[in-house]
């Protein structure tokens, strides 16, 4: 039977430590919008107290968590028992992002990741934040249905991957892979991407045929924002030619209305 507790207790707070893995799901505010599950491994989860817990963000593919919580912050964690006792526990809550080399984000580093096993991942090149979380409700439920796994050590690739990149090399990766989310929603901004990735966004959503294909945006940021938009989306221009086309179309349509009206003149 699935049980509910207002705060993470000092038992669930000794389970959690002891799990390898867990579970990051997010999704925009949009019925439409792409929900998005994400595993985490290494040691970068931190209890910070009974409601809030954190985890370091290393880069990846998308961005999909960060601008998830950047537009509605609601995000849920899941932690599962593969050895031991059967257990799911989910952490669920707001979450926001700490964004890289900030005062806040140099304090928790300070703070919780001094140890040796979470030193590789706070050193790497590729991490690009902390995402915290204010849980408002923990549930925990049996997990009978879970498999058994035996723990063999975190998969080296990702970081001895970054290892091997310079800063602006990632930067660059930044850019073109986590500026936008899948459904065009901003995603990371930081002032190493340059001051263009640091604008405001409005949250207007810009549909076609009840697609979002992006936001309206002003500020400094938007240029990069429609940039990145038609650079990394593969869906932006399957969506957006055919309006293009119309468009094309209808100008046409009336620049030879117009010729053909003043000729008879």
């Amino acid at each position: 039977m699935g049980q509910f507790f207002d705060s993470i207790s000092d038992d669930h707070a000794e389970w959690i430590k002891k799990q390898k893995i867990f579970f990051v799901a997010t999704a925009p505010a949009s019925v439409k919008g792409t929900v998005n599950t994400s595993p985490k491994g290494y040691d970068s989860l931190r209890i910070l107290g009974p409601n809030a817990v954190c985890y370091l963000e290393l880069s990846g593919s998308g961005i999909e968590t960060q601008s998830h919580l950047e537009e509605n912050g609601r995000i849920t964690l899941m932690l599962l028992a593969f050895e031991g006792g059967p257990r799911i526990m989910r952490l669920i809550g707001r979450g926001r992002v700490v964004r890289l080399g900030s005062p806040e984000y140099n304090d928790i580093i300070s703070a919780h990741y001094q140890n040796p096993e979470s030193q590789p991942v706070v050193n790497s090149v590729g991490c690009r934040g902390i995402i915290m979380v204010d849980v408002r409700k923990v549930g925990t439920s049996c997990g009978y249905a879970v498999p058994y796994f035996d723990y063999k050590g975190p998969r080296p690739t990702l970081l001895n991957g970054f290892a091997k990149k310079e800063e602006e090399k990632v930067t660059d990766y930044w850019r073109t892979y986590n500026a936008v989310s899948l459904d065009g929603l901003p995603g990371m901004r930081h002032e190493r991407m340059g001051p263009e990735w640091l604008g405001s966004y409005h949250r207007t959503a810009l549909t076609l045929d009840e697609n979002i294909v992006g936001y309206e945006a002003d500020g400094p940021g938007s240029s990069a924002l429609l940039m990145s938009l038609s650079r990394s989306s593969k869906n932006w221009t399957a969506l957006i030619a055919p309006r293009l086309l119309i468009d094309l179309v209808v100008l046409t349509t009336g620049i030879c209305i117009g010729v053909l009206a003043t000729r008879r003149r």
